[in-house]
């Protein structure tokens, strides 16, 4: 029975576990990976393995997120064991995207400010769809509805899933549904996220590409390129968008508040049924 070392976070209110560099073949990190996600066991809405000498994160489903990302930051913080009153800045390799991601955190435990910044691919295109816009990102995909469309009062997942199945996204690697609304400041969001080899769809709290998705599409209805996105948990993730020095594309930055919520240890069966 492995004891492996973990941390719990919450970027938001989306809640992540990381299992500390275990020792084990990748295709057995990601069973771990996916068991902690059990409320029996740690419970989180999503969960990865994480390297701190190599600097890597990779999601349970080889999925990208945003958020995951921004608690690596917090992670690489707390390992330095300084207090992070000026910014600290990390490179990182994560899931689901091809290029190293920038990442910029402040703060000290348990809560942190956290940054992702990347360089969007040039030809990032919404794709229209009768059901609203699809934004594929490297990693995931989200399709956007039209913000006449609120979200059910009961059976989101339900929706959700019948919307990724409508939309042929139910068998991608990850993808998320959102509904929106315009606010004065950017817009309130929604998401439902399904991760395939993960085998998760949830109603997220909080969810960083999902933010990144609708920032983007603020930025073609109404050329808007920093917005706060109001998240299901009641915090904010702010969403810049700059065009890249080399006029090749457009950068992004998210950020928004980590908070460490635990630390420790967990005893998994392995999957050869050892105790």
């Amino acid at each position: 029975m492995p004891a492996l070392t973990f941390s719990k976070w919450s970027c938001g209110g989306n809640t992540t576990l990381f299992l500390h560099d275990p020792d084990a073949a990748p295709e057995q990190q990601a069973a771990w990976a996916r068991a902690v996600l059990d409320p029996a066991i740690l419970g989180a809405e999503q969960a990865g393995i994480v390297s701190l000498a190599r600097r890597t994160l990779c999601m349970a489903g080889g999925e990208f997120c945003v958020n995951a990302s921004r608690a690596f930051a917090a992670l690489l913080a707390l390992a330095k064991g300084e207090s992070a009153q000026t910014p600290l800045n990390f490179e990182v390799c994560v899931s689901g995207w091809k290029e190293p991601l920038r990442l910029t955190v402040r703060g000290s435990a348990p809560v942190w400010e956290a940054a992702c910044s990347l360089r969007l691919p040039a030809v990032l295109r919404p794709e229209v769809h009768e059901l609203g816009h699809i934004i594929r990102l490297p990693g995931i995909s989200h399709l956007l509805l039209p913000p006449k469309n609120d979200p059910p009062p009961a059976g989101l997942l339900a929706q959700a899933r019948a919307a990724l199945k409508a939309a042929g996204l139910e068998t991608e690697a990850a993808a998320g549904v959102i509904w929106w609304r315009r606010t004065p400041f950017g817009a309130s969001m929604t998401p439902v996220v399904h991760v395939r080899d993960a085998d998760t769809l949830v109603a997220e709290q909080a969810c960083g590409s999902g933010a990144l998705a609708l920032a983007l599409e603020l930025e073609r209805r109404f050329g808007i390129r920093h917005c706060q996105l109001l998240q299901p948990s009641g915090a904010t993730l702010t969403v810049s968008l700059s065009d890249a020095p080399d006029a090749s594309g457009l950068e992004a930055e998210i950020s928004g508040r980590v908070a460490l919520l635990a630390r420790g240890r967990v005893w998994l069966e392995s999957s050869d049924g050892e105790n």
